[in-house]
């Protein structure tokens, strides 16, 4: 193309008429070929100047250098308005771009400021626009709700004028760390000031200012909290309080006993007190519910008055169950006279739908425990001291006692361990002969449980069924003894031929079972043993007490076929009337009866004239009498003089019979 220039130009300079418009449009033509570099047009000059004046066909050089200038002339001033116009075309695209970008700028920032105002607009928080020094900018309806104010009230605040005087401090120090970059935001929990001057509590979140925001504004978002505060504040409190009496629970009785341990004065320490209501269970099952709820109320009231005078604590720890801690002073009552002051207040009848109802508490009393005993070994001990005090009786109550404690958690510690004993092998069923007292023929034996216990060695029959009894284990346990001892009995049975009663004796839970019957004829059937040969001895004590259901399956087992008789007898006029009254083949002396002739054998004393009397009128209904627990052939031969007809005990061992 700048060949083609060149012919032309010299073509210009040799023409006999020179037209400038044709030149200037080839200098605008280097301009629309982007030849507009800062020296595209002086080297253009430079290099025709020379060049056209050194091509050899020019004319005379005088006439020529004139035409020369001419036309480069002409080409300068073409390339120069062809700039002038090309970068005003270029200004004006420039200006328009420039124009539509700022239109659309405008659009998307009155967009975007039209979704703040809607989404401050429908937030739940108060939000907040302020500057550098916190001055209000812009606000949103919920801030003015939370603080109780209008929106243009809030003109001219700051929000460290709505802040607590005790927070302005770190709050400002938030805003100088958001102004020196160091967080982009910052979040504290505020107590803020509304305008009838009450407090709010809130989450502020203040976030730092764009970085192209001239302005500098801060965005403070209000999550107001006051509710959530009191419902968290109600939670706290029904997590650490009952709800129906509103006393503190166990939790919260439990950690102020941790602390009252810390600082308790060492020369009166602390008394604990734990109380169980006798009566509640008679009074929520014969009234209602309702009437029990208002008792409880009650007790709580009256607890609280009786200690009122002295720094402690009363506590429901849930059922019937209170407690009370009381930080001991010179003047505090002695925990004997305390207990008294206790069942007195609440012996006295509270009206409830027109019953007048009271109801005394079972006490467990740890006084002034030793100084290193912890809140869970102290809340521990008075539960075993309140067990105890409840296996004497209602309305009893009892001292904390660390040996007795130890003797009762060795007696806890056999009684849970029995169902894994008993799974390991270390129950077996033992075997102990009847003997006549007057032949010595052993006429039957008695199966009895024996625990091989890996410690404490061998443990009787009557400390393996005490356990059982405690566990509620007695049940199992008790037809796998029936069903071991009849499935042995059926054995030598078949192979000696030899028709051996066997005799187990039946535990009060045992006896009043429902399902005994029919556990008994499933283990005969199932074992073959003949139900004559076997007999089964129910506690006087369970005969005489409860719904009947113990004698009922006396009766019923007998009618099966089952021998039957009583355990425990003594000479009260109760149990003769077990034996006028059920048909029973037997009846077993008490042991305490048996350790007390082993005592005194006085042929005149009250017992040993009470107990002839008793076996002579016992042997006219046709009832064998058993004694228990004779241990020498003198204790053998007094029992044999007052009537009794057959004998178990350690005198017996070398008798002929099983083990």
């Amino acid at each position: 193309m700048l060949e083609d220039v060149v012919d032309e130009l010299a073509d210009a300079v040799m023409a006999e008429r020179f037209t400038p418009e044709a030149v200037q449009a080839h200098g605008a033509a280097l301009v629309e070929w982007g030849c507009t570099g800062t020296t595209s047009l002086q080297v253009t000059m430079e290099v025709l100047g020379r060049g056209i004046l050194a091509l050899p066909e020019l004319p005379a050089p005088g006439w020529c250098a004139e035409r020369v200038v001419l036309v480069l002339g002409s080409f300068a001033a073409g390339y120069t308005e062809a700039l002038r116009l090309s970068t005003m075309a270029q200004q004006e695209s420039m200006s328009q771009a420039l124009l539509k970008t700022l239109a659309e700028t405008r659009h998307r920032a009155r967009a975007i400021e039209a979704e703040f105002d809607e989404v401050v607009a429908s937030t739940t928080n108060g939000v907040v626009l302020t500057d550098r020094n916190g001055t209000f900018l812009r606000t949103n309806e919920v801030l003015g709700e939370i603080l109780g104010y209008t929106r243009p009230e809030m003109v001219g605040l700051t929000v460290f004028d709505l802040v607590h005087e005790d927070e302005r401090d770190a709050l400002r120090d938030g805003y100088a760390e958001l102004l020196g970059g160091a967080a982009p935001r910052v979040q504290s929990e505020q107590r803020l000031q509304r305008k009838d001057g009450d407090s709010a509590w809130a989450t502020l979140t203040v976030t730092a200012p764009l970085p192209d925001d001239p302005e500098g504004r801060f965005v403070v978002v209000v999550e107001d909290r006051t509710e959530l505060n009191l419902l968290h504040g109600q939670l706290n409190h029904q997590a650490l309080h009952d709800m129906l009496t509103r006393l503190p629970n166990r939790q919260y009785f439990t950690t102020s006993l941790e602390r009252v341990l810390r600082h308790a004065s060492p020369s009166t320490g602390i008394t604990l007190y734990h109380l169980d209501l006798d009566a509640f269970s008679l009074i929520t099952h014969g009234l209602g519910r309702r009437a029990g709820d208002l008792l409880l109320e009650s007790v709580a009231r009256r607890l609280e008055a009786l200690f009122e005078d002295e720094a402690a604590m009363v506590a429901r720890f849930g059922a019937d169950e209170f407690a009370v801690l009381v930080e001991n002073s010179p003047t505090t009552p002695d925990a004997a006279s305390t207990v008294r002051r206790i069942n007195e207040e609440l012996s006295e009848p509270v009206y409830v739908h027109g019953h007048g109802v009271a109801s005394p508490a079972s006490i467990g009393v740890v006084d002034r425990p030793s100084p290193g005993m912890g809140a869970a070994a102290l809340l521990e001990a008075a539960e075993m001291t309140l067990a105890r005090a409840k296996r004497n009786g209602r309305t009893q109550w009892e001292l904390y006692d660390p040996y007795q404690d130890d003797r009762d958690r060795e007696g806890f510690g056999l009684a849970v361990s029995l169902p894994g004993a008993w799974e390991n092998g270390e129950l077996s069923v033992v075997h102990q002969p009847l003997v006549r007292l007057d032949g010595g023929e052993v006429v039957g034996l008695d199966a009895l449980l024996s625990w091989e216990h890996p410690v404490r060695g061998r443990l009787p029959h009557e400390r393996c069924a005490e356990l059982a009894e405690e566990t509620g284990l007695v049940l199992p346990l008790g037809s796998w003894l029936l069903g071991s001892a009849c499935g042995e009995a059926e054995q030598r049975r078949r192979g000696r031929g030899v028709d051996q009663p066997l005799h187990v004796g039946l535990t009060p839970n045992q006896s009043s079972d429902p399902d005994l019957l029919s556990r008994v004829l499933t283990v005969l059937d199932e074992t073959g043993l003949p139900a004559d040969l076997l007999w089964l001895g129910i506690p006087a004590a369970a005969l005489s007490h409860g719904d009947g259901e113990a004698a009922e399956n006396l009766r019923l087992l007998a009618s099966a076929g089952v021998a039957t008789e009583i355990l425990d007898f003594s000479t009260s006029p109760g149990d003769l009337a077990h034996v006028e009254d059920l048909p029973v083949r037997a009846v077993r002396i008490a042991r305490w009866m048996v350790r007390r002739q082993a005592r005194c054998d006085r042929e005149d004393s009250l017992v040993t004239l009470a107990l002839r009397g008793i076996l002579s009128v016992v042997h006219r209904t046709g009832t064998t009498v058993i004694v228990d627990g004779v241990d020498t052939e003198r204790q053998a031969r007094w029992w044999h003089r007052v009537g009794a007809d057959i004998a178990q005990g350690t005198f017996t061992t070398g008798t002929r019979g099983d083990r």
